[in-house]
């Protein structure tokens, strides 16, 4: 472990650097100033109690988990766990109904458990957390793991918990590095003692009992679907933790950079981090407590209060129940059209780049009819006559660009993943492609907001390198050919339009002027039909 500098210049070398399993989940994605931060309790404490507005909202997993330890603890039924939990904690009627659902297909996948390690013990649930810790001239380095934990005559084994299935081609996987962490630590793991663990004091570790056999498995939550991820001695733990997670788990450490994301709402740093420029008055509202906001989010919202605030718990949805035909075929089409923006050397789209087979490219979202596949082929075709690429550097084309700003008035991080972004003779443009069966005939900024949010990011210079605004325009491939739009961002009625048009989208999320349910027509393409009470009355 070597010395790093916190952002901001405070030495953060001297101290405890603790990492936990969830955190080394797709390393390679981490912002590392921020893991710098976070895996430095201290420093993220003093960070902490500055920062009051923060949003801290119950999650899924995190109720699953104390019905599970009633289950495993107090030896009750599912039924009575539930019970229990619900009269102590006063859960959403959405989160009560998940878990007990949750409950019953874990319960489902503990014989399926047992018979992949036939001849065994009947595991006991442990309580105390697993972790381990070294010591040196610079820091206190300790490791621990997050998950179920069971052991009996020699064998450790560690559930892991999804939401969803965790079985066929479309089941949600932890990845290699997370697993390579989680057997090495467990492998030389002792338990943690104590309550709550202390941001200046270091771990205080039980005795060590040395393992025979570590396991990993998973657990799907929606139907007890189970996936063996690892197998082994304590020796191959060790080597797999060596091979898989060391190195890139080094590399995060020594990086100093930002990288800017998805979940920089939760970062302590936010409000002065270089690499997100902050935007006052960005969404034309106020708020207190942390969040973020898109337009995606927007118009969650804006469909039903509940079903942003489901998608907040990280509740299981049914993505195929919010997927139109249209919306299938516009995602299809535009992955292809990335696709082609991304090759090196850039190459300007071609009337030949388009799926050989229609047949075979919408396999899999296409109605059997196959209109939606050729209507898809046919706008890959007419983008073009009005692909821009022509005659551009690899340096001057950027695709799927994210963008990450902060309003703190709002108290918002804002994210915004661009469609297209190049720069021709004239400066930097932001292209959005759209699809639509017709060309639309009414307020642009309106029927897409992700427009009116490029025209306020470019009047505040946030899109281009040198801070300068840059064109918008509006690329919508139709049924009729292809409709090419160009914003005047330096104009004032432009800029007033797309004000309005984001703040009518934003202000109802932070002023709560409507909360709760809003069922009827926006349970038809809802996710979260299954659990929501209020979508459940209504169909009766």
């Amino acid at each position: 472990m070597t010395g790093s500098t916190e952002p901001g210049g405070q030495a953060t070398h001297a101290g405890i650097v603790r990492i936990q399993s969830w955190q080394v989940r797709g390393m390679r994605q981490r912002c590392p100033a921020r893991f710098a931060v976070d895996v430095r309790p201290a420093v993220a404490h003093a960070k902490a109690g500055a920062d009051v507005g923060r949003t801290r909202s119950a999650s899924a997993l995190s109720a699953l988990h104390a019905v599970l330890d009633l289950i495993e603890f107090d030896q009750l039924s599912g039924d009575a766990a539930i019970r229990r939990w619900t009269e102590k904690s006063d859960p959403d009627p959405t989160l009560a109904r998940w878990a007990a659902q949750a409950v019953r297909a874990i319960q489902e996948a503990e014989p399926k458990i047992a018979a992949t390690r036939p001849d065994t013990p009947v595991l006991e649930p442990v309580s105390r957390s697993w972790g381990r810790q070294r010591l040196n001239a610079e820091d206190v380095y300790e490791e621990a793991v997050v998950g179920r934990r069971y052991e009996a005559d020699g064998i450790r084994e560690l559930r892991l918990l999804s939401t969803n299935s965790v079985a066929g081609a479309a089941r949600e996987r932890t990845d290699d590095a997370e697993i390579a962490f989680l057997v090495g630590v467990t492998a030389g793991a002792r338990p943690i003692l104590g309550g709550r663990w202390d941001h200046q004091r270091r771990f205080s570790l039980g005795r060590f009992t040395a393992p025979e056999r570590i396991r990993v498995v998973e657990v799907g939550c929606a139907d007890g679907s189970i996936d063996v991820r690892f197998d082994g001695s304590p020796a191959e733990a060790l080597r797999l933790y060596e091979d898989e997670a060391a190195g890139p788990l080094a590399e995060l450490l020594a990086d100093d950079s930002y990288r800017p994301g998805y979940d920089c709402a939760k970062c302590l740093l936010v409000e002065s981090c270089p690499g997100v420029p902050s935007v006052p008055g960005l969404l034309g509202v106020t708020g207190d407590t942390r969040r973020t906001w898109s337009v995606t989010s927007g118009r969650e919202h804006q469909k039903c209060p509940d079903r942003y605030r489901f998608g907040e718990m990280f509740l299981p949805r049914e993505r195929a129940a919010e997927d139109s035909d249209g919306t299938r075929r516009g995602r299809a089409v535009h992955s292809w059209i990335a696709q082609r923006h991304d090759r090196r050397p850039i190459q300007a789209c071609r009337a030949s780049d388009v799926p050989a087979s229609s047949e075979t490219w919408s396999a899999g979202w296409a109605g059997r009819d196959g209109i939606e596949a050729r209507l898809g082929v046919q706008m890959i075709g007419d983008h073009a006559l009005v692909c821009p690429l022509a005659g551009l550097a690899g340096d001057t084309v950027r695709t799927e660009h994210l963008v990450v700003a902060f309003d703190p008035v709002a108290n918002a991080v804002i994210v915004a993943k661009t469609d297209l972004l190049y720069r021709d003779d004239h400066g930097w443009v932001l292209r959005e492609i759209k699809t639509a069966r017709s060309p639309e005939t009414g307020d642009l900024l309106t029927k897409y907001p992700q427009l009116a949010l490029a025209v306020l990011l470019s009047e505040a210079g946030v899109l281009a390198e040198e801070g300068a605004p840059l064109r918008v325009e509006l690329e919508e491939l139709t049924g009729s050919g292809p409709v090419l739009a160009t914003l005047d961002v330096s104009s004032d009625a432009v800029l007033a339009a797309a004000r309005r048009a984001v703040n009518r989208l934003a202000g109802p999320m932070f002023t709560m002027e409507t909360s709760g349910p809003n069922p009827g027509k926006a349970c038809a393409d809802c996710g979260f039909v299954r659990w929501c009470p209020a979508a459940r009355k209504t169909a009766a």
